[in-house]
């Protein structure tokens, strides 16, 4: 595979300066061997919320370690070990590779070969949440609509992926919006954005910023230092530099994101709040399972319901379908391009 080389002069110069200095410091480690950048700057699909993906290869083989840190803009850092190099994001592009071991590895793989296995991933985890979502129709509507939005969460990402387009776990949304339209399938985006109260929902778009907000500052000190958590949240002292960089700007860029993020933020964390109870995966009857849970996860579930409930409980058989109907859509779609 042909790989394409950074441009860092093209880049906004907030962007281009905080990169030279984290990159100029990492260069400075004598375990560093590698530095790359992915996500949406690497890929030139830049928006005023963007973070900088920085990939950083090590000497030896430690495992990949994401840390996540607020400067004046958002910077994660996805730490690999010389043996797990194959595991790079997609998009990643070298910034300092003096051996060449970043772009011999790059050139390696294949963009079908990569969104082949993103696309499998997808449809295999979509596939069991859909199935679960239908078993909880017969116990509780909320726990189905909860499970079928887990497997929304998959497919939406595999739309994107399936007409050639790189996924954006933040603009989701707009980004479906425009993969549809580029494959004429504008009825499938509406019937994606239906599985979310959209569009009646947006309408609500303040109410769900404001959800997320408090939502945050209360089960952000539940995770803080724990080693089950959201990585976000074990390693940043509070909320408040997180939301600012990351969550509103996807507001003022596109209120239906919000909305979408703020759905997949709270089935998200809730899965972190299963595991530190000792359960690894969403159980059918989530929410009468987790009844008797105490604070603060208790007020994350609550407010979590309170979310689900702006869309009508008479609706969610037919949307539980429609997930379902999405899924036998994007196998036919992906089978077209990348499954055969």
């Amino acid at each position: 595979m042909r790989i394409r080389r950074l441009d860092i002069q093209k880049l906004p110069s907030l962007y281009r300066e905080v990169l030279q200095r984290e990159v100029e410091k990492l260069k400075r480690q004598d375990e560093v061997v590698a530095i790359g950048l992915a996500g949406s700057v690497a890929r030139g699909d830049f928006w005023r919320g963007a973070d900088l993906d920085i990939e950083v290869i090590l000497k030896g083989d430690r495992p990949k370690n994401v840390v996540c840190t607020e400067q004046e803009i958002s910077v994660d850092y996805g730490y690999f070990g010389e043996a797990y190099i194959q595991n790079l994001p997609h998009d990643t592009l070298p910034i300092y590779d003096p051996v060449q071991i970043l772009t011999k590895a790059l050139q390696a793989r294949t963009k079908r070969q990569l969104w082949k296995k993103m696309l499998l991933r997808s449809l295999a985890s979509a596939t069991k949440y859909s199935e679960k979502a239908q078993s909880s129709l017969r116990t509780d509507l909320y726990s189905a609509l909860c499970l079928a939005h887990v497997a929304a969460t998959e497919l939406g990402s595999g739309l994107i992926l399936a007409t050639g387009m790189a996924p954006s776990v933040r603009r989701t949304i707009s980004k479906l919006e425009q993969a549809m339209k580029k494959i004429g399938r504008e009825d499938l985006f509406r019937e994606y954005v239906s599985l979310y109260g959209m569009p009646s929902t947006v309408h609500r778009a303040d109410f769900f910023l404001s959800q997320l907000r408090e939502g945050y500052r209360e089960i952000w000190p539940y995770f803080r230092g724990r080693t089950i958590g959201p990585k976000y949240m074990i390693q940043q002292p509070d909320s408040e530099n997180w939301f600012r960089n990351r969550i509103e700007p996807i507001y003022e860029n596109d209120k239906r994101d919000l909305v979408w993020i703020v759905f997949v933020e709270y089935h998200f964390v809730l899965e972190y709040i299963l595991r530190t109870i000792g359960r690894e995966d969403f159980p059918d009857n989530v929410f009468t399972e987790l009844k008797d849970i105490t604070r603060p996860p208790a007020l994350w579930i609550n407010r979590y319901r309170d979310i689900l409930k702006l869309i009508p409980e008479t609706d969610v058989p037919n949307l539980v379908t429609k997930v379902q109907k999405l899924l036998n859509e994007l196998q036919t779609i992906a089978s077209t391009r990348y499954l055969r």
